[in-house]
């Protein structure tokens, strides 16, 4: 006698048919939309750390890098402020460092771009949340020696603070802001700490 197997009745392709209930996923919806809202904020700050850490870091890897080429070639290297680092001439503004390039200042007028210096490094303006402020004009430069020139025809900075528009918040011992602190040897670091942050001046 021949036998088939098939079911009795539907319950076996109702049973593996069976998806969600309404309950099962309002329940669902809900849950990630808790974790959404706990989420969102964490990542937010997460973001405007990251913008900050490396604005401050890229700024210190220009100083540490026109020291470097000052001494190599024994000459001047200036790091200037510009508006506009991507044009063929660009210009130092002396202001926040916002962008920046490193050049050669071996040129007949110091503490100034000429024509034909060589740049070193060109970097790009930075996110517009991210405030930069400065001690004095935004320039920096540094002798065949290593060490920070003084001041010329301009001023060189020697606190720059960079933050956003959450201000001097602190997170335990620590500042969101950065501050990128140079010494008269030319030493540049960068510093999170509540004393080095205060002491460099106030942002925004």
């Amino acid at each position: 006698m021949l036998v088939t197997d098939r079911p009795s009745d539907g319950s076996a392709s109702v049973r593996a048919q069976r998806g969600f209930t309404l309950t099962e996923l309002m329940v669902t919806v809900a849950v990630a939309g808790v974790l959404a809202m706990m989420a969102v904020p964490n990542m937010r700050s997460f973001v405007q750390n990251n913008r900050l850490s490396s604005a401050s870091n890229d700024l210190l890897r220009s100083f540490n890098l026109a020291r470097t080429e000052a001494i190599k070639h024994q000459t001047n290297v200036v790091v200037c402020a510009v508006a506009d680092p991507t044009l063929a001439t660009p210009q130092c503004s002396y202001g926040p460092f916002k962008g920046w390039i490193v050049f050669q200042d071996s040129g007949p007028t110091p503490w100034q771009f000429d024509n034909g210096e060589p740049i070193f490094e060109r970097h790009v303006l930075l996110d517009s949340s991210v405030t930069v402020k400065t001690d004095n004009n935004g320039i920096e430069m540094y002798l065949a020696s290593g060490f920070a020139s003084p001041a010329g025809a301009k001023t060189p900075s020697r606190n720059i603070l960079l933050c956003d528009i959450r201000g001097n918040q602190m997170v335990g011992t620590n500042s969101v802001e950065r501050a990128v602190l140079i010494t008269a040897s030319g030493r540049a670091r960068v510093s999170a700490t509540s004393t080095d942050v205060a002491a460099a001046g106030t942002c925004p």
